[in-house]
């Protein structure tokens, strides 16, 4: 016996060391889930850097290379009316006449004229004239009716530098006479390479809408068929402009985010791409320089996740006890109110067992049922706070009519108003009292009649009237007990009674809403 109470210290010390041992590693996987979260953010948002860079060059590409090809189309048009009517070649006049035409090309962009045969004619490079071009595919889509055609990357036969053609038919009278042509140099992409800066493994290209490469930078030794690659098979088919990740580039293999956007009224497709590891060096470097400082800070911020999820835990008890009894006070005052609804009906049926006259009866019965009713409405909707009348003065309304055997037409215009209880049972007395005076005085002796039931409130002031086609309300009759009893409602509600009965009886009551 002795020895129980050394067991148990010595349990007792044992189990401290174990629970702080989980506890430690709960927070350190806290910690590092926290810190993985971070570390995957900033890498996100490097990579959609990235991705809204590419895509921005590629539009910026785009619109550059649609200049450079409506000026270079329009340029072949006017080369084209410098020939004239003559057959190409026919007129040695004719060359000055073309200079003219391309004088507003870009520096570095050539022109040639072709003959029928494929013979150079005509060119910006002297030298160069009498080479043929016959084997150029371009040129044998020209002959074969193409009206337009842009090449895809050549390689110049005189000086060997990387080209890409846009070429027009000469026709004359429906027969192909010839051709005129842009050469513009690939060098061009290495300007907006320049310009873009988008890293040293970034590229630039022009795509023709068949998959051939028409233009790149940096470039490569030949054009090069991307049609099978996925860009082809799943993206480009999806938008005409968007991104993507390319994990193994055809040129040269390298991981790369594409963007691209096609080039408007023209076959071809602008790419720029940013190579995966050069988008991510920023992202290595700041996390590598932000480690001494974020691992203290991702410390502090797991014990004060703790901290606060023991006050979220208690704030959850606290606001499912307050859920709790509200709801127990909810259901509370639904059996009161059905209660005292059930304790009137009660009333009702013992005031029917009195000996009283039936008249009586039944306006006493009536009082009680318009005060059941609005207890009846409040547990029904579970309003209460604010009680939706529109309903409730039209059921008092029907329950009225239907006591009372006479062939009246009743028309509601009843806006939706919405009263705390204090306003709404006095209200409801009130519009019992006026519609049973309708039908015992309004409609007494007459085969038929018309009731009008109005509902209506603006921004302060709401208004309920009754107007009956009866014959009038004699101003100096006596009051009786229901009339003492509007009064009486009307006060409760601090409004206002106005009757008017030049044309029936019309009445309305006003009251303040707050």
């Amino acid at each position: 016996m002795t020895y129980r109470p050394l067991v148990q210290k010595r349990g007792a010390r044992l189990s401290a060391p174990r629970t702080a041992f989980w506890l430690t590693i709960v927070v350190f996987a806290v910690l590092a889930a926290l810190a993985s979260l971070l570390v995957w953010q900033n890498y996100k948002a490097s990579i959609e850097t990235a991705e809204a860079r590419a895509l921005s060059s590629a539009q910026v590409v785009s619109a550059h290379v649609q200049w450079m090809m409506e000026a270079s189309d329009q340029a072949l048009q006017r080369i084209d009316a410098a020939i004239g009517e003559y057959p190409v070649g026919s007129s040695a006049d004719t060359v000055a006449d073309i200079e003219t035409a391309v004088v507003n090309l870009p520096k570095g962009f050539q022109y040639s004229v072709y003959n029928r045969t494929g013979r150079l004619t005509y060119s910006s490079v002297p030298e160069a004239v009498g080479i043929d071009v016959s084997d150029r595919l371009y040129f044998q889509r020209l002959r074969d009716g193409a009206p337009i055609v842009v090449s895809r990357l050549l390689e110049e036969r005189l000086s060997g530098e990387q080209v890409f053609v846009v070429a027009r038919a000469i026709i004359r009278d429906g027969i192909f006479h010839g051709a005129a042509s842009i050469a513009i140099p690939t060098k061009t992409m290495e300007g907006f390479w320049d310009l873009l800066q988008l890293g040293p493994r970034s590229t630039v290209a022009l795509i023709r809408s068949d998959g051939w490469l028409v233009a790149r930078y940096p470039k490569l030794e030949q054009s090069i068929d991307l049609s099978e690659t996925p860009f082809f098979d799943n993206y480009l088919p999806g938008s005409q402009n968007g991104f993507y990740h390319n994990a193994d580039t055809a040129a040269d293999g390298l991981s790369r985010i594409v963007g691209y956007q096609a080039v408007d009224n023209w076959p071809l497709i602008a790419a720029t791409s940013v190579a995966k590891s050069e988008s991510l060096t920023r992202f290595w470097v700041g996390l590598g320089s932000s480690s001494l400082i974020a691992v203290p800070l991702v410390l502090l911020l797991g014990a004060g996740m703790l901290w606060i999820l023991r006050l979220l835990r208690s704030d959850v008890e606290q606001r499912k006890t307050l859920e709790q009894a509200l709801e127990k006070n909810n259901f509370l005052m639904r059996e009161i109110h059905h209660r005292v609804k059930n304790n009137l009906q009660a009333v009702s049926s013992l005031v029917r067992l009195q000996p009283l006259p039936l008249e009586l009866k039944d306006d006493l019965s009536r009082r009680i049922a318009a005060m059941g009713a609005i207890h009846e409405q409040i547990y029904g909707a579970d309003q209460f706070e604010h009680i939706d009348m529109a309903p409730y003065v039209s059921r008092l309304v029907n329950e009225v009519a239907e006591s009372f055997p006479s062939n009246v037409t009743i028309e509601e215009r009843l806006e939706p108003l919405r009263l705390g209880p204090d306003h709404a049972m006095p209200l409801g007395l009130a519009v019992n009292e006026l519609v049973t005076n309708a039908f015992k005085h309004a409609f007494k002796g007459k085969a038929e009649g018309r009731l009008l039931i109005e509902l209506t409130a603006d921004d302060t002031t709401a208004f309920f009237a009754i107007q009956d086609d009866g014959p009038g309300y004699p101003s100096s009759q006596k009051k009786g007990l229901g009339t003492r009893l509007i009064d009486g409602f009307v006060g409760q509600l601090r409004g206002k009674l106005n009757i008017d009965a030049s044309a029936g009886t019309r009445v309305v009551i006003s009251f303040p809403l707050k």
